[in-house]
């Protein structure tokens, strides 16, 4: 019998990110029993300072709580450490490799995915924060490869999606307004007028608001590829519910 291997899981970024993590987790994987779901521990560090303010305004560094988080996982010896937030990994990646050893980046995990499952096609709408937009992050990793990463314009990009997320009863907050849907809709169809062949939720509020809305597009999110390596990895059993390719129609 394989011995069980323990996750440590960083959230609070948001609160209600991290939980749907969990939930997609849980949901995902073949348990009749308690003892058939996996061991993990959660640090919900809501003390972490904004990424996409220390990105893009140059505000406090999320490094040291991400590494106090980091440490803790480390005291609890877990096998795999996760990140809900995407674009936590801009400021993770920097890390020592130590430091680094057995994060599982979703990032990597999206781009794979797209080359084994989506090779023919060419513009990739990527809808995350601004901070990870201006980090790189999937641009860097999607440098010199056959896709083009398509974006919102300035406008829709601020008045549209960030409100979406960061407004009074946004997609980070812990009662969400119809308004959020609304603004977050908007943002999709911003996308859709790009003539983009595929939609890319490269930030963790995304799949919120991808709950409650009807697409057709294909759509990959970056917490169920993460949600997929994380069974692998643990050698727990998948649902197979082909969570990667989405079409909400």
């Amino acid at each position: 019998m394989l011995q069980k291997k323990r996750l440590g899981v960083i959230s609070g970024m948001g609160t209600r990110a991290g939980l749907f993590f969990l939930n997609k987790l849980t949901e995902s994987i073949d348990a009749p029993r308690d003892q058939d779901f996996p061991e993990f521990i959660v640090h919900n560090n809501s003390q972490i300072p904004d990424r996409t303010l220390a990105i893009v305004y140059g505000e406090k560094s999320p490094k040291n709580e991400l590494l106090r988080s980091i440490n803790l996982m480390r005291q609890q010896e877990v096998d795999y450490i996760v990140s809900t937030c995407v674009t936590s990994y801009h400021f993770i990646n920097k890390l020592e490799d130590r430091l680094r050893k057995n994060i599982l980046d979703p990032v990597d995990l999206v781009h794979n995915t797209i080359k084994k499952d989506f090779r023919d096609i060419r513009r990739i709408g990527l809808l995350a924060t601004t901070g990870t937009i201006n980090s790189n992050l999937f641009h860097k990793k999607f440098h010199n490869s056959p896709f083009e990463l398509v974006t919102l314009d300035k406008h829709e990009q601020e008045e549209k999606f960030m409100r979406s997320v960061y407004m009074e009863g946004g997609l980070k907050s812990a009662q969400i307004l119809d308004k959020a849907y609304s603004l977050f809709q908007d943002s999709v169809n911003g996308l859709k007028k790009k003539n983009v062949d595929l939609i890319v939720g490269g930030c963790t509020e995304v799949q919120i608001g991808y709950s409650k809305i009807k697409e057709t597009i294909p759509y990959i999110d970056a917490v169920d590829v993460l949600v997929d390596e994380v069974i692998r990895k643990m050698n727990l059993k998948n649902k197979k519910l082909n969570r990667n390719i989405v079409c909400n129609g």
